[in-house]
């Protein structure tokens, strides 16, 4: 991969990370609860976090990432789709992130097949890993509060 490619991929995936920021950040000046608004907040800044991470990535750095094996469990493959609105619970708050985590991951998931090179491949095999790890981090909150056994 030239250098050229990689920061042009890599433009792309942050932004990608700022639209999803972006959403947060709107999505939490519409809704009325605090704490709500608070958790949206937070999601905002994990987002951050991913762009920061590209921000500074280089291909040097690239090559000696190593992704740990990382299970997924699909909870959001069984839940239904949600809209956004500013008087959804906080549950519903986790479907919608945890559906927009999935779409991210499935999204970097068919680039990295379609990557021409190992080190393209690379790319998108560290940023489908990402979105994995965020997902399994919300898909756990949920499972926190709402799937407990009493």
């Amino acid at each position: 991969m030239t250098s050229s490619n990689f920061e042009e991929i890599i433009r792309f995936a942050i932004d990608k990370e700022r639209d999803s920021v972006n959403f947060y950040q709107d999505l939490a000046k519409k809704v009325e609860d605090p704490v709500l608004k608070d958790q949206i907040l937070k999601m905002a800044d994990e987002e951050r976090k991913h762009e920061k991470l590209l921000m500074n990535l280089s291909p040097k750095q690239l090559a000696m990432v190593q992704q740990p094996a990382q299970d997924d469990i699909k909870l959001s493959n069984y839940m239904d789709d949600i809209n956004a609105r500013p008087d959804m619970t906080y549950r519903e708050l986790l479907i919608i992130a945890m559906k927009r985590e999935q779409m991210a991951y499935d999204f970097y998931a068919e680039l990295e097949l379609r990557a021409s090179d190992d080190a393209t491949r690379k790319v998108f095999t560290l940023l489908k890993g990402e979105e994995l790890r965020h997902k399994r981090q919300i898909e756990k909150e949920y499972e926190k509060g709402f799937m407990s056994e009493d």
